[in-house]
């Protein structure tokens, strides 16, 4: 009994985890940028990132106490894939969001066109990393749902 609540936490912290990506990458951020001019858009993503994140760690968390419990291999490559998803996806919330947000910040403060220049070519670069990272989580998390699925009895 207490194996199948461990399983069950598990899969549904990956079945959280990804499906959150995907629901923000593909349908949320691109309806408010269509919706939104470009500054009041990423105003209110600024706002769904901290909750984004949240979400996100405490499904790894969730992910990773469950696989610690119920593995039979302890580096085998649901742990590899897991750590790919938990470094990208902390590194992302704590080190490339809060450049991100501080970087918007000066650019809106910048008082020459010079320096708002330069501080959109580095909010674009930093944009880009958390775009990869992102994409990075994603295709791990599936790649562990997959090895996860194998062996699966419905």
């Amino acid at each position: 009994m207490l194996m199948d609540f461990v399983h069950f936490a598990y899969i549904l912290s990956l079945v959280g985890w990804i499906g959150s990506i995907v629901f923000f990458s593909f349908f949320t951020a691109p309806v408010i940028f269509k919706l939104l001019e470009r500054e009041k858009a990423g105003e209110v993503v600024g706002v769904i990132f901290p909750r984004y994140y949240f979400f996100g760690y405490v499904c790894a968390v969730m992910a990773l106490s469950s696989l610690m419990v119920s593995a039979q291999v302890f580096f085998g490559p649901k742990q590899i894939l897991l750590f790919i998803m938990i470094a990208g996806w902390f590194y992302a919330g704590l080190v490339v969001s809060p450049k991100s947000r501080k970087l918007k910040t000066l650019r809106k403060s910048a008082s020459s066109a010079e320096e708002k220049a330069r501080l959109e070519v580095t909010f674009k670069k930093t944009h880009s990393l958390a775009v990869k990272l992102n994409a990075s989580v994603l295709s791990a998390g599936l790649g562990l749902l997959w090895f996860s699925a194998i062996g699966l009895k419905l």
